[in-house]
């Protein structure tokens, strides 16, 4: 950031050592403040990019929409799931990894369809089928395209501003997204088998205020939403992923959705937590409804750590940041 301000530039572009990762921010020319956008809000913001550049490729009409691929994780933000159900291409879900995303789109480009882009929430990004891993290089000079083609507009507009008017089209997605450390494996399951005995035995189906619609374990092999109430995605029982979806819930006036997934990390002694609210958008309320979907986030976060976790409970440990 103090290289961007010397150079008098308001865009960071930056990858890790070996550029498999691409990372933004974005300067706020009038409070002179810096953006670091999340991997979901750089997923989306991508995703929806792509999706105009595809519609004016002068083969687009010749296609039926269902036959775009766009792909995500099960931990990665559901606006792209919003937003695929608004336009018409197909939204697929993976596990979390690029072994999973990868293998997703090869598999999309083998049987015919024209896959465009996928994505997880750690800054991983797949722009089209040239190769089929995560690529920070192709992913900078994507967004570098994107950059400029906003600055170019009269007037001039911000990736921010870009976000701003998807959620206005979307609806506004906020997530809570953090760990914490579990270096005991028993302790690990403890605490995913409590949960799901915790109501006389069964899933419990309210989670402080708020009330679950459905339940997902991927450890044990149920979904609720399912009608044979088995999930789609692979189970494994040496992993333990538990997805709780929750009932619509009134707060501060507003109606949210959200959902909430746990899981044990497959190469780090941590748990770790995805939670997401989203909400409707009407007449041009996106910064509003954008803070107040993250507040509803930090709620239902909140609900899964008091009612779940229960860090002193089990002795997790927080990370220093």
């Amino acid at each position: 950031m103090r290289a961007a301000d010397a150079a008098g530039s308001t865009l960071i572009l930056a990858n890790d050592p070996d550029a498999d990762r691409c990372a933004v921010a974005e300067k706020n020319t009038n409070s002179g403040e810096w953006r670091v956008f999340t991997g979901d809000e750089i997923g989306i913001v991508l995703a929806a990019w792509v999706w105009d550049r595809t519609q004016t490729l002068p083969d687009f009409s010749s296609r039926k929409k269902e036959d775009h691929v766009m792909i995500t994780t099960v931990v990665s933000s559901r606006m792209l799931r919003r937003i695929a159900q608004v336009e018409g291409f197909t939204y697929i879900e993976t596990l979390t990894g690029f072994k999973y995303l990868g293998t997703s789109a090869e598999t999309a480009v083998r049987n015919g369809k024209h896959f465009l882009f996928a994505y997880e929430d750690a800054i991983g990004y797949l722009p089209g089928p040239m190769s089929y891993d995560k690529d920070g290089i192709r992913t900078a000079a994507m967004l570098g395209e994107m950059a400029s083609y906003l600055h170019a507009q009269d007037p001039p507009t911000t990736i921010a501003a870009y976000l701003a008017s998807l959620y206005e089209k979307y609806g506004a997605f906020g997530t809570e997204n953090r760990y914490f450390f579990c270096y005991d494996p028993d302790v690990m399951r403890t605490i995913f088998d409590s949960f799901r005995v915790a109501n006389n035995g069964t899933f419990p189906r309210t989670l402080g205020q708020f009330k679950i619609k459905h339940i997902r374990d991927l450890t044990i092999g149920y979904d609720d939403e399912q009608p044979n109430g088995r999930p789609i995605l692979p189970v494994s029982s040496s992993t333990q992923m538990i997805t709780l979806t929750f009932e619509e819930t009134m707060i501060d006036g507003t109606v949210y959705t959200g959902v909430a997934t746990i899981r044990g990390s497959g190469t780090e002694p941590k748990l770790k937590y995805y939670v997401e609210a989203a909400t409707d958008i009407q007449g041009g309320r996106a910064p509003a409804a954008f803070a107040g979907a993250k507040h509803a986030a930090k709620l239902m976060a909140g609900a899964v750590i008091e009612h779940i976790l229960r860090p002193s409970q089990y002795g997790l440990a927080p990370p220093a940041d």
